[in-house]
């Protein structure tokens, strides 16, 4: 049949509203191929291996190959087959009825011619009560039509049409098309919009995520930073605590030292005093040694021993004097360096004051 039609297709000039495919049909599938045993004689091919049939042709022999699925409910909407117009269905399946026709191609053709057979003649299905099953499910009226070559019938199946209905039906069917036809290049363009915005999207959600990672390693770089100031601060304000408590020890100990150098200086004053007061006293004793010098001429040699023992003291009274007039100089000396220190520890600390009086602040409330 396939070779036929080609040869009558390309004899009519190969019209273009006629269109003509070879393969194994079924209504809907993913396959694309399927087991075919394929006969020595035509008419006897199926996708269903031999059953019966053997016995009633003896003589025929199958061979399997691989064919091309040939999907029916594409065809439908390619050709706009509908009940609303005349349309015809010639189906030769030799026991694949089942598997291929279905509810919608029943009801979408006006006129249907199933050839079947009573007998399993291929695979084990019953086959001609499939299709009657089938066509009273659609609602179908039918007859049954014996062949002259057993054991194959003919079920004829029709339908009125209304021309009105259908003309009308496919005046609406132009409009849909046209309306789909824009819905569909409207479709396009969205979709091609929208694959636009997914690459702009996609583009914006990378330069995000770059940002967003520039920015955290910014901030851990600033909290790294702070954190290095912080502890910079912190260092600042233990050396500046400990200083101050430095500070704090020195002025205690000066503010010691000086007590003990007014002690010590009130002591010397006053031993300088009571000096001066034992030199009068000796000078008195000496005048009054000069006198009973003059008067005990006999005791000269004793005098003299005292004269020289007196002698030896003042020289002694004279150093110690001389000590500590040296003793009160360097006092007054140690004063002035420890007055200079003082004066450089009260700028240094008012100059902290001014560059960071925060830290100041932090350390009063230490205190």
């Amino acid at each position: 049949m396939f070779e036929k039609a080609g040869t009558l297709h390309s004899a009519k000039g190969k019209p273009e509203n006629v269109t003509i495919i070879h393969g194994v049909p079924a209504f809907e599938t993913e396959q694309k191929t399927t087991p075919y045993f394929t006969s020595n004689v035509l008419g006897f091919s199926s996708v269903l291996p031999p059953n019966l049939i053997k016995s009633i042709r003896p003589a025929l022999e199958f061979t399997e190959q691989e064919v091309p699925i040939v999907a029916l409910k594409p065809l439908l909407k390619q050709f706009n087959i509908s009940e609303s117009e005349p349309c015809l269905l010639i189906a030769q399946l030799n026991g694949g009825e089942q598997q291929c026709l279905n509810g919608q191609l029943l009801n979408d053709f006006t006129h249907v011619v199933i050839q079947s057979s009573p007998k399993p003649i291929f695979g084990e299905s019953k086959p001609v009560e499939k299709v009657k099953s089938r066509l009273a499910e659609c609602g179908r009226d039918y007859l049954g039509l014996a062949e002259s070559m057993p054991p194959f019938s003919n079920f004829v199946a029709t339908k009125t049409v209304n021309a009105e209905q259908a003309l009308n039906y496919f005046s609406n069917r132009q409009q849909h098309r046209e309306i789909k036809a824009a819905l569909e290049n409207q479709l396009s363009v969205s979709q091609s919009d929208a694959e636009k915005v997914t690459s702009e999207l996609q583009q914006a959600k990378q330069q995000l995520q770059a940002a967003k990672q520039q920015a955290e390693e910014k901030q851990k770089q600033l909290q790294e930073e702070m954190q290095h100031i912080n502890q910079k601060l912190l260092e600042e304000r233990d050396q500046e605590h400990h200083w101050h408590n430095e500070h704090k020890k020195w002025s205690e100990s000066l503010k010691k030292e000086k007590e003990e150098l007014v002690k010590n200086n009130e002591e010397l004053s006053n031993r300088l005093s009571e000096s001066l007061s034992e030199k009068e006293k000796l000078a008195a004793e000496i005048e009054n040694i000069k006198e009973r010098e003059r008067k005990l001429t006999s005791s000269l040699e004793v005098n003299s021993k005292l004269v020289l023992k007196m002698q030896i003291d003042s020289d002694d009274l004279r150093t110690k004097y001389a000590q500590k007039t040296q003793s009160e100089k360097e006092l007054r000396q140690l004063i002035g360096e420890l007055h200079s220190k003082l004066q450089q520890a009260a700028n240094f600390y008012h100059q902290l004051e001014n560059k960071h009086p925060e830290i100041l602040l932090g350390s009063d409330n230490i205190d």
